[in-house]
């Protein structure tokens, strides 16, 4: 069946529409949407399961919700375990059930490519862009030629990103500073690609791009925030290719004092793309890696410099699944933290300093990256935990950063360590974007900014564009430029789904990779507790689940972070947040992504 939607605007799979069809002659059905609708509120976004014991309808939330008993559908058997939106209201005749009145399929829930699927349409995320965008990108794509008068600016660049990337924002490239007034100095260059350039204010790409935000990342696949003839082609930047940049270029002193900054519009062409991985041995004490050493002491300089030795520095693993062929998770592991980590993250730090620093001193509107120190309420339940593990609490007064950081340092046992930094970062207020520049408490700067990424997240490409605009590169009228204030609104909420919507995949993909260790017995640390369970954290895999309350009897103490429980003969045991336990594996359910222990 062949639909004619290209003049609508973005639709999602789960979209309600209103539609027309034709029948002509021995031609293929032909349906043209004429309008998106919402969805009613009796309509559910759920699972529907048929079996002997009944047919029910059960959320995706793994908060406890409760499922819906249902009369069962004709034909249900075929639509076991499928999900999608279910349309329901209570039938007379069955008061203690609902009655499903019309239902809309998109999936198995037996499929693990469904995760994302389902993770995407439960946050509302726009999945596929429309048919004139895709054109317009491509057209922008294959027409653009570099000009003969563009400046080229010929410094051997490289990029290291992970190395699955594909939408490769940033290059660097490191010298020893020549200048006689500045020993022992070093120069750095950030090429950032310049996606303002090619995505116009006001396009029909940039208000698609607005709209979602940034990228969303999910272990099997990628929703970006601009189609890919120029996220993963015209602007990224690859090895041996000419792209479009603009370049920040920054003097340090040999103690890592930012001396002066500049920056350069132009092209630049990046010698080589690495992994982390890779280039790790360049940053190591391999005596045969020389090619780049000038880059170790840089890293040397940097986690001296006065601008960045004092931000917070968790040091906080990142999970990653990897997947099989077949979508299947095959290992669940922490990627460590390496030294080539630390070298991009600094540098961009600096580079987003840099860009805060020139437009602070400009007339120019930008948005900047805000962050809030935690309030005492806070500071209270991270006490508990410091008091619980023998730590030195932390006063209102005292809260900076690196007060943080010192924290961790007391802190001996690698366990206990990832659960204070869990602590930490939970009491901190969610950093967001805004029109007002008001400090960033995480990294302890006065000003900051993004502008590293504009491939993958909207905020970067509007500082792109107030950058252009405060150095005279364009001439826009400031009065044509977008409402910043509108604009934060957009891309907080687009970035709270996205990571929302993230963290529900990993879930998922996580219960299902613990499916096939069922009844097995680990060893895990105690994490927290909620009103309803008992948070434990595996040592073996970065994978946390429950002990549920409901099975257990226990008592509350005065501290929210120790428990007395009881189940059957076990008496007079006592749980506190870090203790070491060994737990049974007893359920996991993939679809919500819960897991469930025992002791």
């Amino acid at each position: 069946m062949f639909c004619r939607a290209s003049g609508k605007n973005n639709l999602n799979i789960g979209d309600l529409v209103v539609a027309s069809v034709k029948f002509p002659k021995e031609q293929s059905h032909e349906v043209s949407i004429l309008k998106r609708i919402k969805y009613p509120k009796n309509y559910m976004f759920a699972v529907y399961f048929n079996s002997k014991a009944g047919a029910k309808l059960a959320l995706f939330s793994n908060k406890g919700d409760k499922s819906l008993s249902v009369v069962p559908l004709k034909m249900g058997e075929n639509l076991d375990q499928k999900f999608g939106y279910f349309a329901i209201g209570r039938p007379s005749k069955y008061p203690k059930k609902f009655k499903i009145h019309d239902f809309h399929i998109f999936g198995s829930i037996n499929c693990p490519s469904s995760f994302s699927k389902i993770a995407a349409i439960g946050w509302n995320l726009r999945q596929f862009f429309p048919k004139k965008i895709l054109d317009e990108a491509k057209k922008i794509f294959e027409n653009y030629k570099i000009s003969k008068n563009e400046h080229q600016i010929s410094k051997p660049f490289i990029t290291i990103d992970p190395d699955d990337a594909k939408d490769l924002d940033d290059a660097i490239c490191i010298e020893a500073d020549k200048s006689k007034n500045n020993p022992g100095g070093i120069v750095l260059y950030v090429g950032i690609a310049d996606v303002s350039f090619f995505v116009e204010t006001n396009s029909i790409i940039d208000i698609e791009a607005l709209k979602r935000g940034n990228s969303t990342y999910f272990p099997d696949k990628v929703i970006p925030m601009l189609p890919e003839d120029l996220s993963n082609n015209l602007c990224s930047l690859k090895e041996n290719s000419p792209k479009k940049a603009v370049v920040v270029k920054m003097h340090l002193d040999h103690k890592g004092y930012k001396i002066k900054h500049e920056f350069i519009r132009g092209i630049i062409s990046v010698k080589k793309n690495y992994s982390y991985e890779n280039f790790e041995a360049y940053l190591s004490d391999c005596a045969t890696k020389k090619k780049y050493s000038g880059y170790k002491r840089a890293l040397n300089i940097l986690k001296e410099s006065p601008h960045l030795k004092n931000r917070l520095n968790l040091k906080l693993a990142e999970k990653k699944i990897s997947i099989s062929s077949e979508g299947y998770p095959t290992n669940i592991f922490e990627k460590a933290s390496l030294k080539s980590n630390e070298l991009i993250e600094m540098m961009m730090i600096l580079a987003n300093l840099c860009v805060s620093q020139t437009l602070s001193q400009s007339i120019t509107k930008y948005i900047s990256r805000y962050h809030e120190k935690p309030d005492k309420h806070a500071l209270k339940d991270l006490n508990i935990f410091m008091s619980l593990n023998d730590l030195t609490t932390i006063r209102e007064k005292q809260v900076t950063s690196n007060s943080f950081n010192e924290l961790l340092k007391q802190c001996k046992y690698p366990e206990k360590k990832k659960l204070l930094s869990d602590a930490v970062l939970r009491i901190l207020p969610k950093a967001k974007y805004s029109e007002i520049d008001a400090g960033h408490f995480g990294l302890n700067l006065p000003l900051y900014c993004h502008f590293t990424s504009p491939i993958r997240r909207y905020a970067d490409l509007t500082v792109h564009r107030s950058l252009a605009f405060a150095l005279k590169w364009k001439m826009d009228d400031l009065d044509s430029m977008k409402d910043h204030r509108a604009i934060c609104q957009i891309i907080n909420e687009s970035e709270k789904k996205s990571v929302g919507a993230e963290r529900e995949s990993l879930d998922r993909y996580s219960a299902l990779f613990m499916s096939n260790h069922v009844d097995d017995y680990f060893d895990g640390v105690v994490s927290g507790a909620s009103r309803f369970c008992i948070f434990i954290r595996l040592k073996k895999f970065p994978i946390e689940g429950v002990l549920l309350k409901k099975d257990l009897v226990f008592e509350r103490r005065k501290t929210r972070s120790s428990f007395n429980f009881e189940k059957s003969k076990t008496r007079d045991k006592g749980l506190f947040t870090g203790d070491e336990v060994r737990v049974k594996l007893v359920s996991t359910t993939p679809y919500n992504g819960s897991i469930t222990f025992s002791l």
